[in-house]
């Protein structure tokens, strides 16, 4: 089987309603799509560091319950892990307060040298925007996809960031511009370029990337642009949490990626059967993670698609 790589921040969730916590669980956006593609019995490691502490035990105990590679982890013992504290509101969105605990710290991260063609990158957010990180995934990046892997990018920006939006639009723009796909939510978007919808975004997003685009825009679809556009209705649910969902969502597209035996050169001629087959997923399995407290598949899911 194809060996997928996730890269990203590992932090413990804490969850409130009401200014009141309720549930602590391991998350990061791309821990939570490595424990849900883990499940559905995918070869996935994770690339990421913890803090040689209780919580980093925690998060790495559980990656191993939920068959994720852990052996490209580096781990700290300067600082403490990094804790996130999601807010939910009426709509069971999330206002987001981050405690990352090694800013201007050197990275501890080490990357995997036996990347083989085909093999799937799947990466995003604040890490991949990182002063510190920077020039390490920037050289990881360009040797994976010189070898012919399948970059997928989520730039998963949040609005916290936007003061350093000068700063950091150069690394999203150069993250787009290598990876095979671009998947990213109408708020991305808006915050980023202020393009208000996903014809606006795909127009941008080709004047410095030939890169496939996955918009998603929350209960007013999921949209497709590869040389031409698919448009995707998604059922209407009261839910629960919307925290794991655009994660769910990328692990979803990657499962699918394997599943399906679609490879790195199939992307720019991917049938409409595939296309269809993506949206279906990638609805299916991000509606389920929103009528829980979990960010990650349910496992009674998972095992009616595990590979």
């Amino acid at each position: 089987m194809r060996k997928v790589y996730t890269i990203g921040d590992c932090v413990l969730d804490l969850f409130f309603e009401d200014d009141t916590p309720f549930e602590a669980k391991p998350g990061g956006s791309f821990l939570n799509s490595s424990v849900t593609l883990g499940r559905l019995g995918i070869n996935v490691s994770l690339i990421s560091e913890l803090g040689v502490d209780r919580v980093g035990n925690q998060i790495k105990k559980f990656l191993l319950q939920n068959e994720v590679d852990i052996k490209h982890i580096s781990y700290f013992s300067d600082t403490n892990s990094n804790l996130a504290l999601a807010f939910l509101d009426e709509n069971r969105n999330a206002d987001y307060s981050f405690y990352k605990t090694r800013k201007g710290l050197p990275n501890t991260i080490v990357f995997p040298k036996d990347v083989k063609k085909d093999d799937i990158i799947l990466f995003g957010s604040f890490l991949a925007i990182k002063k510190e990180f920077r020039a390490a995934l920037h050289a990881f990046l360009v040797d994976c996809k010189e070898r012919g892997a399948l970059i997928i990018y989520d730039p998963n920006f949040r609005s916290q960031h936007l003061p350093m939006l000068p700063e950091v639009l150069p690394y999203i723009k150069e993250n787009m511009a290598l990876a095979n796909v671009v998947k990213a939510s109408n708020e991305d978007f808006e915050l980023i370029c202020e393009k208000k919808n996903s014809d606006q975004a795909y127009q941008w997003l080709q004047g410095f990337s030939d890169a496939m685009l996955i918009y998603t825009a929350n209960k007013d679809g999921l949209f497709f642009y590869n040389h031409q556009k698919y448009s995707f209705k998604v059922p209407s649910i009261k839910p629960i949490s919307t925290v794991g969902a655009g994660d769910t969502v990328n692990a979803a597209i990657t499962f699918v990626f394997v599943r399906n035996g679609i490879k790195t050169s199939d992307l720019a001629e991917l049938s409409e059967e595939h296309i269809n087959d993506l949206a279906s997923i990638a609805t299916i399995f991000s509606q389920e993670v929103c009528m829980i407290y979990d960010n990650f598949l349910p496992l009674n899911t998972a095992k009616k698609y595990r590979l």
